[in-house]
């Protein structure tokens, strides 16, 4: 059976949930987890020989590069997620556009070969 396997790569105070809550401009003063918490999910991939496609957020791409190195080390797809999370009604197209074209050329540099995803 052949199955496919997504990661979003963000952390817990940028989903869509916490939108009225937590502002983008806060994000910064908040700890970080996407680390730890995306390590162990590719310590249990190894384990069992499975690959995934991780939609990484630009803005943790920016924040922790080695990260994006290590997930393209161990062999995953790196994926773009967009820059700064935003939804495209919110914001419109061009600036959609611009978000995604931003992270997508972040996470390029950091791997070293196009990101298609």
């Amino acid at each position: 059976m052949l199955n496919a396997l997504t990661i979003d790569v963000e952390d817990y105070f940028q989903v869509n949930a916490f939108a009225r809550h937590v502002r983008r401009d806060e994000w910064d003063g908040y700890p970080l987890r996407v680390e730890d918490n995306t390590r162990r999910i590719l310590d249990m991939l190894d384990e069992f020989g499975v690959k995934a496609s991780f939609f990484i957020l630009g803005w943790v791409a920016q924040r922790l590069p080695a990260l994006v190195k290590e997930i393209h080390a161990r062999e995953h797809e790196i994926a773009c997620h967009g820059y700064g999370h935003e939804l495209i009604y919110s914001i419109g197209p061009k600036a959609f556009r611009d978000d995604v074209r931003r992270s997508k050329r972040l996470l390029e540099d950091q791997c070293g070969e196009r990101v298609n995803g």
